[in-house]
Formats: C-alpha cells, sequence, structure tokens
C-alpha cells in the first residue's frame, strides 16, 4: 500500500473531502488542513493540528498575503510552499507549488493560483520563465487542472511542449449519496446555494423567479448571505425562501428535497456544488462561462444562458489584473440585463413546464455523477494511473 499526504495550503474544500474519501486502490490517503506561511517549511504530521503559530499568522493572513503576493511578483517569484514529509511516498498538493524532498502531483483550479489571483504577473517575462521553470522541478509528476478552461487559463500563458506534457485535466469527484431518496412534494422546487450571494448569481435567480412564480406551483429556496435589502425587495413573494447560511448536512437535505439547482455563476473557476446538485438528481441552470459549458451538457445534464458578465476573458485569464480588484466584482454583479433576466427566466418556466424533459435531465444527471466524468469510478482510475506513473517517474 503507498501512502500519500494531502496536502492543504489554507482551507479543505468540500472537493478535497470527496478525493480523500475515494482513494485509488492500492493508495492510503492521509489528509491535513495546513495553513500556508512564509516562515520556514511545513512538516507532514498525521494530526494535522494547527500549531499557535499557524493560528495567528491565520488572523495575519487577510493584510499580510496581498503585500506578500506583490512582493513575490516584483522579484518574479511564483507563488510556493516548503514542505517536507517522511514515511510518504507521494504528496497530492491542493493548489500550491511545493518546494519539497518527495514527488508530487498538484490540481488547481485556475493558473492564478500561482499568483496569488494577480493575473497581471502573466503579462511579465520574468514571472512567466520563473513559473515555467517552478512547474519543470523534476519532483512536480504531473499537474491537474480541475477543466480544459483551466487549463487553457495555463498553457495560453506559460508555453511549450515540455510543460504541456505534465498537464491532464482531471475533473474533481463526487460522492453520490449511497441512496438516493427523494422527497415526495407538490409542485417545482428551485435551489440556489452560494457562499456569495452577488457574484454567485442569488440575486439574479431571485429576479428571473420572481418574473413567473405567481403562475406556477413552484418554490425558490436560497441558501446564501442575503442583504436586508433583497430580502425586503422580494418580502412580498411568499415562494421564495431565504434561508440564510446552511451547514454542509442540511444542504444535502435540501438537495433531496429539490428539483432543480440554479447557479448563474459570474465568477467561478468551477462550481463543485453543480455535480453535487447532479448526483441528486438535479439538472442545473447555469451560465456559459469559463468552464461551466464542459461540466453542463447544454439539454443533457441542465441549462446553459448567455451571461451579461464574466470574471473571465476569452483567453482564460481574468478580467481584472489584481487580486484586490477581483475582490471588488460584487459591484458588476448587481446590474443584470432584462435580456439576461429573461433569458433565466424563460430557462426555469422549462423545466416548470416540461416534466419529460426535466426528468431525463435528471436521470442524465444522476447516470454523470455515478458512471460519467464527476463519479469515483474515473476519478480513482484516473487518479490510479497517475499516482502510478508519478511513483515510477
Amino acid at each position: 500500500m503507498k501512502k500519500v499526504f494531502f496536502y492543504m495550503s489554507s482551507s479543505f474544500h468540500n472537493s478535497y473531502l470527496h478525493m480523500v474519501k475515494n482513494a485509488p486502490e492500492g493508495f492510503d490517503i492521509t489528509p491535513s488542513q495546513y495553513m500556508a506561511h512564509i516562515f520556514g517549511a511545513q512538516t507532514a504530521s498525521k494530526s494535522g493540528q494547527k500549531t499557535p503559530e499557524q493560528g495567528f499568522i491565520r488572523k495575519l493572513q487577510p493584510s499580510i498575503s496581498p503585500l506578500y503576493n506583490r512582493l513575490l511578483i516584483s522579484l518574479g517569484i511564483p507563488k510556493s510552499r516548503r514542505f517536507s514529509a517522511t514515511g510518504y511516498d507521494l504528496v497530492h498538493s491542493g493548489q500550491s507549488i511545493l518546494d519539497t524532498n518527495v514527488p508530487y502531483v498538484m490540481d488547481f483550479e485556475h493558473a492564478a493560483v500561482f499568483s496569488g489571483y494577480n493575473q497581471y504577473a502573466f503579462d511579465r517575462p520574468g514571472f512567466r520563465n520563473a513559473l515555467k521553470k517552478k512547474l519543470l522541478d523534476k519532483n512536480l509528476k504531473r499537474l491537474m487542472p480541475w477543466s480544459d478552461a483551466a487549463k487553457r487559463s495555463l498553457l495560453n500563458f506559460v508555453k511549450g511542449d515540455s510543460i504541456e506534457d505534465k498537464v491532464e485535466t482531471v475533473y474533481p469527484v463526487v460522492t453520490p449519496p449511497e441512496k438516493l431518496v427523494r422527497e415526495k412534494h407538490e409542485g417545482i422546487n428551485f435551489l440556489f446555494v452560494g457562499g456569495i450571494f452577488f457574484e454567485k448569481g442569488g440575486y439574479d435567480t431571485m429576479l428571473a423567479f420572481d418574473r413567473f412564480s405567481e403562475r406556477y406551483d413552484c418554490t425558490l429556496s436560497v441558501v446564501s448571505n442575503v442583504p436586508d435589502w433583497v430580502c425586503k425587495k422580494f418580502s412580498n413573494n411568499k415562494k421564495i425562501r431565504v434561508l440564510g447560511p446552511k451547514p454542509y448536512e442540511e444542504v444535502k437535505k435540501l438537495y433531496s428535497q429539490s428539483d432543480v439547482f440554479v447557479l448563474p455563476t459570474h465568477y467561478d473557476t468551477f462550481g463543485f456544488v453543480i455535480p453535487e446538485a447532479f448526483s441528486y438528481g438535479l439538472p442545473v441552470i447555469s451560465d456559459n462561462s469559463f468552464s461551466r459549458p464542459e461540466i453542463i451538457e447544454h439539454e443533457r445534464t441542465g441549462l446553459l444562458v448567455d451571461s451579461y458578465y464574466s470574471s473571465f476573458r476569452e483567453d482564460g485569464g481574468y478580467i481584472y489584473p489584481t487580486m484586490e480588484e477581483l475582490g471588488k466584482r460584487k459591484e458588476d454583479c448587481m446590474h443584470p440585463t432584462d435580456r439576461y433576466i429573461s433569458d433565466l427566466s424563460q430557462a426555469m418556466i422549462r423545466l416548470v413546464e416540461e416534466d419529460k424533459f426535466r426528468k431525463a435531465l435528471s436521470e442524465n444527471a444522476i447516470r454523470e455523477s455515478r458512471e460519467g466524468k464527476f463519479s469515483p469510478k474515473i476519478w480513482k482510475e484516473k487518479m490510479g494511473r497517475i499516482y502510478g506513473e508519478a511513483l515510477r517517474k
């Protein structure tokens, strides 16, 4: 049994919980939640407990990190972590380049993770050349973008056959519920789940639903931090339920109580809740920017609408040059066009009116999560091969 250490630089996203749960045959994965910091090397430990030093630096990170990232870019140094491990054959790094003593593979959602989400770094030849050197490190065996869109976000800026040979798209895995139980209910229940309300398209979803809900037997549940003024705006529509943030276990219950998932996001590189919704048999309505056309097959597992605004350029890069400007995108997501809201409404109405079509999408969504590109079977086969190749090389 080969031992793999799963390295995380900051928070343990749900996608990584699913990855750790689906270890390939012949591999044992030890997860650990790490706080990335700039002082000294990190060493793998089975406990995964953060030290007081890590806790202190976590509090300082929001103010230190942007300054540190700009310093690295000005010096032409890609963001990386010093890390050592004993007792492990391989490291799987989530989103971080490592300076390490063991072979490792790395997944990433977008190339901007290499520059602290500062897109302007890729306009600097010195930074691009330094990044290429880091990515060609002999200990880095495989680069695994979460989507072909993420792959393009790197290869459109850091070019060369030697880099391309290391890159292979690996879609995140989702673990379907062992027993899919759909709670019976009247009408059609729509569900929106998003941590950041405007950027994920929560406001768009409520505007679109409000246009047609009076004419149909339907509800919309919104799991998000919804501003008070938005709640007041839709207070007369009793079919809209603003639930606020919910623990993951409660969100899973909402999946089983719903019929359609809506996430017209303006900034997600992936949107892991989409394959999660698939696993509960929910077709998904979303926008057609960045990776969504890969994740959602239009009229097969969901519906895609033309977005009025996206955080991404056609070449895969962010439209925002700096992390600070990326953080100000909320204002850009608060003014949807009438055409967009109309298109989103029509997509939602279609899944209310066309029962056979909606049920076909639901069946395809379940099949995608149990047999297709997000399934444990596909993930284990691909990662087993990649881990094995990394060790042989």
